[in-house]
């Protein structure tokens, strides 16, 4: 007789943000975004994963009684090897979900409830940022690929879709941990700063 089978960890049903696997410790971040922007406002966050930060700030909205958007874009393909150590963060579940993880994204998402909260963009960040107009949103949050080149790229294209008076932010401002994500917020945004911590913001000029 065959032993029986052992669950995997992403079989287990979710039904709160907290229960999803990820990283997250913004969540003051987006509690002080909703308080800020208007009724109306929408919200993007570039680099998703599995939903973990996306339904605590859908939780949040939600809290509020607000009207606002939320937006989650992810390949849902990972990142690969990253970091100082390389570590391929993301690997598991793109191999459980056969080459995407998409499927575990939107699961997530409908456990927690925040199917009518909550679009997804299943694409990579730059093709995501040609389908919103300039001066479009109040808040785009980066957590992509946490490379130079990636990190500077992901803010010219979203920094224009910020509307004056909105955020441009991201993950991961952590000189020794992700120099390169510092040194691309430090060369594309001068007046960009640490916000709470572990994370930058940049405010856009009125006009």
């Amino acid at each position: 007789m065959s032993a029986p089978s052992q669950a995997h960890p992403f079989d287990n049903p979710v039904r709160r943000w907290e229960d999803i696997p990820g990283w997250f410790g913004w969540r003051a971040a987006q509690e002080e975004a909703v308080a800020h922007f208007a009724a109306g406002s929408r919200f993007v966050e570039v680099g998703s994963y599995l939903g973990r930060s996306l339904c605590s700030l859908a939780e949040v909205v939600q809290t509020s009684g607000r009207s606002i958007a939320i937006v989650g874009v992810d390949t849902c393909q990972g990142s690969g090897p990253e970091g100082n150590q390389q570590i391929n963060a993301h690997g598991p579940a793109v191999e459980y979900g056969g080459g995407t993880f998409a499927g575990l994204l939107h699961r997530n998402i409908l456990g927690c409830g925040y199917a009518d909260v909550v679009q997804l963009l299943i694409t990579d960040s730059l093709s995501a940022a040609e389908l919103f107009g300039d001066h479009s949103l109040a808040w785009v949050h980066i957590d992509a690929r946490h490379d130079y080149d990636s990190v500077k790229a992901d803010i010219a294209a979203w920094a224009p879709k910020v509307m004056p008076g909105g955020w441009l932010s991201g993950d991961d401002y952590h000189p020794q941990w992700w120099p390169g994500v510092v040194a691309a917020v430090g060369d594309s945004l001068p007046d960009a700063g640490e916000w709470t911590p572990g994370q930058w913001r940049w405010v856009k000029p009125a006009a």
